[in-house]
């Protein structure tokens, strides 16, 4: 399910992400400024394909991340730029945690980008 909504949010595939998506599906991002939580495949599915787009020109790769398929990615430079852990249950994503805070980002144990 991960790489398909990798996938998906890439090519800026609407229906794709909703395939892999549950309805109720939760987003939480640990930003800066406090936690932000997104909740419901239509709305998850709006900002993934802006977020990835974003993220265009950042290296990265699918990772464990307590236990759960996730994926880091990284600047050109090698700073971290977001961690990602993504809970299937039965076929679909019902949640997505994601940590772009530099602060948080930089007291992980990541893998180098290399």
């Amino acid at each position: 399910m991960v790489p398909a909504f990798l996938a998906a949010a890439r090519r800026g595939d609407f229906e794709g992400l909703l395939r892999v998506l549950d309805p109720e599906v939760r987003l939480t991002v640990d930003t800066p400024n406090g936690v932000v939580v997104i909740l419901g495949a239509t709305k998850v599915a709006e900002g993934a394909t802006a977020r990835v787009a974003a993220g265009a020109a950042a290296r990265g790769r699918a990772v464990l991340v307590n236990g759960l398929p996730g994926f880091v990615s990284w600047r050109e430079d090698g700073t971290p730029l977001s961690v990602m852990a993504f809970t299937v249950v039965d076929g679909r994503i019902v949640a997505i945690a994601t940590v772009i805070a530099p602060a948080r980002l930089a007291s992980m144990n990541l893998p180098d980008p290399g």
